[in-house]
Order: structure tokens, then C-alpha cells, then sequence
């Protein structure tokens, strides 16, 4: 496996760029791995809402991001979900709150 390489600042930006195009999103939270991991990006997407379609919301995610190479997974929660899983240590949205950084948030 390759080792990820960590994004540079103006990935960060163009990749915030897109999402805030695509969903308008309250927040998007970036957790990038470790030196010398070989995870995916993650980025987690708080979106307005509470019945929301979350497959067709991560395809869409992904949809926005094809050109920008890098290996990520997307996901996308509710501010009521995202609340709810950030507080229990064994979700990603936990692991994203605490160890990721935001990388917008709405005005």
C-alpha cells in the first residue's frame, strides 16, 4: 500500500471549494492520517436537515471531488446525527471531532 501524503493548502481549499458548492453545509471536518498510514482522508459533511439521503449525499460528494486525487472517504450526517455519534469514542465522527480539524463552517 502507498502511504498517504498529507494534503497541501491549496487542496484543502479547492476540496472546501467544491463541497460548499455542492451541499452547503453547516460544517466540513477533514482528518487526515498519520505519517506513514495508509488510511483514506476522511471528511465529514454536517448538513442541514433530518430525513436525509445518505448514499446519494456521499455519492454526490464524491461526484465533486473525482478530479482532486487523493484516497477519501466521505461521509455525510444531520448537526442532530453528527452530535449524537461525536460524543461516542468508538464512531469516526468522534475520532474527526477531536483529532481532525474544520475546515469551514458556516457564517
Amino acid at each position: 500500500m502507498m502511504e498517504i501524503q498529507s494534503l497541501d493548502q491549496k487542496t484543502i481549499e479547492e476540496i472546501t471549494q467544491r463541497l460548499v458548492k455542492t451541499y452547503n453545509p453547516r460544517e466540513i471536518y477533514l482528518l487526515e492520517p498519520e505519517r506513514g498510514d495508509t488510511i483514506d482522508v476522511g471528511i465529514l459533511i454536517v448538513v442541514d436537515g433530518k430525513d436525509i439521503e445518505h448514499y446519494d449525499l456521499m455519492k454526490a460528494g464524491h461526484k465533486a471531488l473525482v478530479s482532486v486525487k487523493f484516497a477519501k472517504s466521505i461521509l455525510v450526517y444531520t448537526q442532530e446525527e453528527f452530535d449524537e455519534y461525536s460524543e461516542d469514542p468508538s464512531t469516526f465522527s468522534y475520532s474527526i471531532k477531536h483529532y481532525g480539524k474544520r475546515i469551514y463552517a458556516r457564517a
